[in-house]
């Protein structure tokens, strides 16, 4: 979202922080993981598919991939996928030109702000498909991390401000998320050396 390109991670680390984000949400350990949670798995690891995208392609490629465990996504079938999307960067999070692009849209009279109801409002049928909007939890977390903290008035919404530190969050996660992997693999293989001992992959 810079206007340099990061350099690819390698595919060893890619299956790292996959198989870590995934197991977060393994519950029993035998991994696999419910429909609802490919989403929120796909956005920590950097992708932004639309609910439409994950109901219409991605969750029925899933499953096709592996009819037999009840609806359950598995992790085979969920690294297959992820991978292709991370190397194609097929649902990369939009630049921040784009993104104030959206936002202007909404202010045609220039006013660098827009008013929080409006926005909610558009948040629920994102891009006119009611599939891909907001959900009521989600609205609120959107809202609460929209605001001005400085300001009182929490009615509307600085969308230059909030774009800055929406891009700046995401390159931060990625940046942490790819570096604690490759850190986690350095001890691994010092530990493995020394004492040959199995490491546990753990997100800080």
């Amino acid at each position: 979202m810079s206007g340099q390109e990061p350099s690819a991670p390698s595919l060893d680390k890619l299956r790292k922080v996959i198989k870590e984000a995934f197991s977060y949400f393994d519950k029993v350990g035998n991994s696999t993981v419910q429909q609802d949670e490919v989403g929120t798995i796909m956005r920590y690891l950097g992708q932004f598919p639309s609910e439409s995208d994950l109901k219409d392609t991605i969750i029925p490629e899933l499953l096709d991939d592996d009819p037999s465990r009840d609806g359950l996504i598995t992790f085979e079938a969920f690294e297959k996928v992820m991978l292709r999307d991370l190397m194609d960067r097929v649902y990369d999070p939009d630049d921040s030109e784009t993104l104030l692009a959206a936002f202007r849209v909404l202010d045609p009279e220039g006013k660098g702000y827009i008013e929080s109801n409006l926005m909610h409002e558009h948040l629920s049928t994102r891009g006119g498909k009611a599939a891909d909007g907001f959900r009521e939890r989600e609205m609120g977390d959107f809202l609460e991390y929209a605001k001005d903290k400085e300001s009182a008035d929490s009615s509307k919404i600085y969308y230059e401000d909030y774009v800055a530190k929406l891009t700046a969050d995401i390159e931060k996660h990625l940046e942490h998320l790819y570096q604690d992997a490759a850190a986690r693999a350095r001890a691994a293989d010092d530990a493995m050396a020394v004492a040959l001992r199995r490491e546990e992959w753990l997100f800080s």
